[in-house]
């Protein structure tokens, strides 16, 4: 691009006059411009400044160098000399050469206006040969070594720097914001100044920054930046809504404060001697103007100490854009920020997050110095746990280094019993990674897991909740706990079975099919109260433990028998169809005793008790306790008597008798069942003659009760009505008169009330029919039958009610059997 020229000094007299004015000036250029250009170029020399300087003095003098914006938007790129003392006034003589720069066109080169500070195209003196062409380059000319120089100058500004681009931003973000003043006795100095912070800047605030390094009146000044001697400074002084005053002149004055990340780390940068940083964050991904994060990174990166908010400023970024940094220089940053008693070293969890930004993204041996100090960190702070750490987290050297300052420490916290278990299982997992040796410690946690688990499960998953992450991490911890609790299985599997239904355990792995025991509870379900027949529920609990191919050891039914009955109450149904499974089976399993239970303590109302007493006596007596012997003989007898004509083991008489021997050694239960089933039999009407007679004669009360107590049921009382079952009755209670006194109370008893209330309400077509079947069964008893049925007073009529009496249901069965009568020749 062209920048057309203008000059403007102190003319000698001639055509055109004498005095201040433009003296060369390239074609094109606006009146306008030139109007208000010439209030800008203006050289007003120091207050201190000698009238007639030599020409060593001379190159003491400020040079005015500025850019400036003018009102139709161009920009005035300026740079004014002192020439010395002439006839121009009493302020002797200046040279200003000046460039207009086209409203929103850039600099050659996209150069910020400092940058052409020492540009070897600015002129001394107006050209000779009348208006100049257009300058079609600016070639930056900073003086050789200035790099250094400007390094030693940042590093000596130290805080003043941070607090004058703190102000740079605020101007650049805010048109309003106070003007920079920028107070030095030479106003080399302030170009350095302005060097050094348009390095940092970003490029359009650097472009469009406007300054002057040098004026005698900065309250008159235009530009974003003034450059002015410290005694001239003092016209601004105090005014901190319009000036922000930075002054080094005084070696006391504490420099400026400021709490700017960007500006603190661009300080930070400029001091290390890095300022090629700034062109390399400029071009990150992320790097927005003012943005700390990307510069903080590739400072870390690079070694160069940052302010204590800059690093997590960093971390945030490299989090944002994990790829944007190539694999050194992003280990070489992760590095950094890990690094102990570094300012704003970040905590464990910022580190946490930051690798989990990288996870997946970056190789696990680039995010190495986070995992180790995050380990570190962990291991070292008790309530902490430490993280996974899959494989190749920790290339060497972390690995070494880890394993010999963490061995100790892991190996305490695992075998410390309070150790919470969340931290247990990533100590297992650094033990594992480091190669620490803990093995010796296993047996131990095992048993406190499973001592854990047994004691807390009553609680809920909640207290125990980190015990299958422990044991997920450690397969050989697995098979030991496993190991012991198929143990506590074995001798309390309710209980193991309650923690397995609170803690969903790692039961799957190697091995683990030989446990069956274990695999018993964890297929268990909790019993549900009311369940008919729980054989069916022994039968699915043994299928869903895949033991259901073949019978069962002893050890193996015990706890099978546990879980289904854990109240060891089966009923004589159940006892029954567990006796398939066999005896010695049941002996040898120690759950032969509650199969004995199951029938002497059956309730009276259990049909099934009977039976299974008389196939427990047929194991053998040997196989029972001399105790319940007779309760089982009694029982078996009781299924004997409830059975007279389908059983072929009930003898032929002594029943009576029999009932009376065993009872006596026989629970009280067990004798009045045995009683009323006895009395039941007495009850039907083809009893046995003989045992009727042993009956009566005995005079037992517990056997003469449980007959009035069943001749009296409601069940006997409404199948009277019948008149087989009157002559039936009267007949029996008729008989063996006087044979004893309880006998004698009862019978009577049953005939006046029980059989002669029923006979009053018969017909006489049934009384009479109850008559002939008295006759057949003891002819002789007839009459008195008549004589029995006849009302007293001789009002036999008046008592007999005519039609058909109350005819029994014969859908109904009563508990003694048939009821027809007896068919000819029968007892």
């Amino acid at each position: 691009m062209s920048l057309l020229q203008m000059h403007y000094t102190s003319a000698p007299p001639g055509p055109d006059g004498s005095g201040f004015r433009f003296t060369a000036v390239s074609p094109g250029v606006p009146h306008a411009v030139l109007r208000e250009a010439e209030q800008l170029v203006g050289y007003e020399p120091p207050r201190d400044a000698p009238a007639r300087p030599t020409d060593d003095e001379l190159g003491a003098f400020p040079e005015m160098f500025g850019f400036t914006r003018l009102s139709d938007g161009s920009g005035l790129l300026s740079r004014t000399v002192y020439t010395g003392a002439d006839y121009s006034g009493r302020w002797g003589n200046f040279h200003a050469h000046a460039l207009l720069v086209p409203a929103g066109e850039p600099l050659p080169g996209d150069l910020p206006p400092i940058a052409l500070w020492g540009a070897a195209e600015w002129a001394d003196r107006s050209p000779e040969g009348g208006a100049p062409p257009p300058l079609e380059r600016l070639t930056p000319g900073l003086p050789g070594g200035l790099g250094a120089t400007l390094t030693a100058f940042a590093a000596a500004a130290g805080p003043r720097l941070a607090a004058l681009l703190a102000d740079l931003r605020r101007l650049a973000e805010d048109p309003r914001a106070p003007q920079v003043v920028l107070a030095e006795q030479d106003s080399r100095d302030v170009a350095h100044w302005l060097i050094v912070a348009c390095a940092a800047l970003p490029r359009d605030a650097a472009r469009n920054l406007t300054f002057t390094t040098y004026t005698r009146r900065p309250q008159h000044a235009r530009q974003q930046v003034v450059g002015v001697r410290p005694e001239d400074a003092r016209a601004v002084t105090g005014q901190p809504h319009r000036y922000a005053v930075h002054d080094r002149s005084d070696p006391h004055a504490a420099p400026p404060a400021t709490d700017d990340v960007w500006a603190l780390t661009a300080a930070a940068v400029w001091a290390a001697g890095a300022s090629a940083l700034f062109a390399s964050a400029r071009d990150l991904p992320g790097a927005g103007p003012f943005a700390a994060g990307p510069l903080a990174a590739l400072a870390l990166a690079g070694g160069v100490p940052v302010p204590a908010g800059a690093v997590a400023e960093a971390a945030r970024w490299a989090a944002a854009h994990p790829r944007a940094l190539d694999e050194a220089a992003l280990e070489a940053f992760l590095r950094a920020v890990c690094e102990e008693g570094r300012p704003g070293a970040l905590a464990p969890d910022a580190l946490a997050d930051l690798l989990a930004a990288f996870r997946g993204t970056v190789p696990l041996a680039v995010t190495a110095p986070v995992t180790a100090r995050l380990v570190a960190a962990a291991v070292h702070d008790r309530a902490a746990t430490p993280p996974p750490l899959p494989p190749g987290a920790l290339p060497e050297p972390y690995r070494t280094r880890l394993t010999g300052e963490l061995g100790e420490p892991v190996r305490a916290g695992i075998a410390t019993p309070t150790t919470p278990l969340r931290r247990v299982g990533g100590l297992l997992s650094t033990a594992r990674a480091l190669g620490v040796e803990h093995e010796d410690l296993l047996p131990g946690l095992a048993e406190r897991l499973c001592r854990r688990v047994l004691d807390r499960a009553g609680a809920g998953a909640d207290s125990v909740r980190d015990v299958p992450d422990v044991l997920a991490g450690s397969e050989p911890l697995r098979v030991r706990f496993l190991d012991l609790l198929e143990t506590r299985a074995a001798d309390d599997p309710t209980a193991v079975a309650r923690a397995l239904r609170a803690v969903p355990l790692p039961l799957d792995g190697p091995g683990d099919g030989d446990r069956a025991h274990l695999r018993l509870c964890a297929a268990a379900v909790e019993p549900e109260p009311g369940t008919e027949n729980r054989t069916v529920v022994l039968r699915e609990l043994r299928r869903a433990a895949g033991l259901d191919g073949g019978p069962p050891t002893p050890m193996v039914l015990r706890t099978a028998l546990a879980l289904v009955w854990p109240d060891r109450t089966q009923t004589a149904a159940e006892a029954a169809a567990l006796l398939d499974h066999g005896a010695a089976l049941h002996q040898a399993a120690g759950t032969w005793n509650d199969l004995v239970a199951a029938a002497i303590e059956a309730p009276a109302s259990d049909p099934d008790a009977p039976l299974l007493a008389k196939r427990l006596l047929a194991e053998g007596v040997e196989a029972l306790g001399r105790s319940v012997v007779a309760d089982l003989k009694l029982l078996s007898l009781v299924h004997a008597l409830q059975h007279p004509d389908g059983d072929p083991s009930v003898p032929h008489g002594g029943l009576v008798h029999r009932v009376q021997g065993l009872s006596h050694n026989a629970r009280p239960a067990v004798q009045k069942r045995a009683s009323h089933a006895l009395a039941l039999l007495l009850l039907r009407p083809r009893r046995p003659a003989e045992e009727l007679k042993a009956f009566a004669e005995s005079n037992d009360p517990n056997l003469i009760d449980a007959y009035d107590k069943a001749a009296r049921s409601p069940v006997l009382t409404d199948f009277l009505a019948a008149p087989h079952r009157v002559a039936d009755c009267y007949v029996a209670w008729t008989s063996h008169e006087r044979v004893g006194p309880l006998w004698e109370l009862t019978r009577t008893g049953l005939l006046e009330e029980v059989l002669r209330p029923v006979v009053r309400r018969l017909p006489d077509d049934q009384i009479r029919a109850a008559a002939e079947l008295v006759a057949r069964q003891a002819p002789s008893r007839r009459a008195a039958f008549e004589e029995w049925c006849r009302p007293a007073g001789g009002m036999k009529q008046l008592f007999r009610r005519f039609g058909g009496g109350r005819k029994p249901d014969k859908a109904q069965e009563p508990p003694w059997g048939d009821v027809r009568p007896p068919r000819e020749g029968g007892r």
